[in-house]
């Protein structure tokens, strides 16, 4: 490239392939910050999401956190679950949760957190049902304001 052409190029204005060149450098260094962000999002939702368990354990009446240990691993369970698990069965139910306006994703939500307690015993112990969807209630509103901080809402 010599005299600001380039080889194979339409003859373009002095100067164009700087500004070119800046914008492509741009436009690559946000896409790497923004995958920097979106790891680190993601890292912050799984902290969060393992927190949660026996924060709300200690806070809930109706949850009642046996070892703190045991609870911090359904937290990580629940974490990769959440990471991994619900994605594809909010891909499944996504027409059942059309016609339930979203209440089933919530039901399938506090089932999960029900079964990651369950996997782990004397981890959490919930006295019903509901105190097991306002665990999931709590974690989604968590996640959801981790989300809303990094800026990533599409979720």
């Amino acid at each position: 490239m010599r005299g600001g052409f380039a080889i194979g190029c339409p003859r373009q204005r002095k100067g164009m392939h700087k500004r070119e060149k800046y914008v492509i450098i741009k436009k690559y260094v946000a896409g790497v910050s923004e995958g920097r962000n979106a790891m680190f999002a993601a890292f912050v939702r799984f902290a969060v999401t393992v927190a949660a368990v026996p924060l709300c354990a200690e806070y809930l009446d109706g949850v009642k956190m046996l070892d703190l240990t045991n609870a911090l691993i359904v937290g990580v369970i629940l974490a990769v679950i959440f990471t991994v698990l619900r994605p594809v069965m909010r891909l499944i139910l996504s027409v059942l949760n059309f016609c339930t306006l979203g209440l089933l994703y919530i039901a399938v939500d506090a089932w999960l957190v029900w079964t990651a307690a369950g996997l782990v015993e004397n981890s959490v112990v919930f006295d019903n049902y509901w105190w097991a969807l306002a665990v999931a209630v709590i974690i989604n509103v968590a996640r959801t304001l981790v989300d809303a901080a990094g800026g990533d809402l599409k979720r």
